[in-house]
């Protein structure tokens, strides 16, 4: 799954001097070294989120409502929203068809006894049993044939589920960070609603999400080429997430850095 901070990386080329005293400390080893045996730029986005608190819960109070009682998350990564999910579902599987991820997510959620962690590919689970949510954050961008996916994953959500999409928007913006990280695109509105008519979905919610994050991501991604921010900008920008979700609550954005989908069956 894709992770776009944006903003937290636009202050810090605004304030490069900031002391450390000035800077929330987050651990930089949030995921054990055992458990990553390759260091990718996925992994890095990962260990770096899973202390990004205010913007997890930020993220998943988007989508909290549509949450049913069976849910299946699809590309569960280190299980950052594994927990969340879990909290808020009577019971939750989650995949990954990462080995190391699924190890760690497993050890991670060990005191949930309503979740089931397995390596495997959502798109074969179908019709074995139906789920009354499927959540996909920052994973269909990853799928180069996304429609087909789509169609897969139909066939496991029940007649009243609702299928939760998160994605990066606005393909304007697809520079270094979204190649290194395997993205095939970034979404619009309109190019995210057609994926999913194609699909067999009916009418679909769509919203974007954090406006804030998109002089950032355009700065390191496009005009400086990086691949992966340094790490302690993730800390600044977690600090400035409050503000950001009540303009957002208050103003919903005309464009963002992400784009949500709300989807059922035809």
């Amino acid at each position: 799954m894709s992770v776009p901070l944006g903003l937290s990386l636009l202050l810090t080329q605004a304030i490069p001097n900031a002391s450390n005293s000035q800077r929330k400390q987050f651990p930089t080893q949030a995921i054990p070294k055992e458990v990553i045996m390759e260091a990718t730029a996925q992994t890095y986005w990962l260990n770096n989120l899973q202390v990004a608190s205010n913007y997890n819960n930020w993220i998943f109070s988007q989508f909290q409502p549509w949450l049913g009682d069976r849910t299946l998350e699809v590309g569960c990564g280190t299980g950052n929203f594994s927990e969340l999910l879990a909290q808020h579902s009577q019971h939750l599987t989650a995949l990954d068809l990462e080995a190391d991820y699924v190890q760690y997510t497993k050890q991670r959620l060990q005191h949930c006894p309503n979740v089931e962690v397995l390596q495997a590919d959502a798109t074969q689970l179908a019709e074995q049993q139906a789920f009354d949510s499927i959540v996909m954050l920052d994973v269909l961008e990853h799928i180069e044939d996304d429609i087909t996916t789509l169609m897969q994953l139909k066939q496991s959500l029940s007649a009243d589920g609702f299928l939760i999409i998160k994605v990066p928007a606005l393909q304007s913006l697809y520079g270094a960070m979204d190649e290194v990280i395997g993205h095939h695109r970034r979404y619009s509105q309109q190019t995210l609603n057609a994926a999913l008519t194609q699909a067999g979905f009916g009418p679909s919610r769509l919203w974007y999400f954090n406006i804030a994050g998109i002089p950032g991501w355009w700065l390191n991604g496009s005009l400086l080429k990086r691949t992966t921010p340094p790490s302690s900008q993730v800390g600044l920008f977690d600090q400035v997430v409050p503000v950001l979700r009540a303009i957002e609550s208050a103003v919903k954005p005309p464009v963002g850095l992400s784009l949500f989908a709300i989807a059922r069956k035809h």
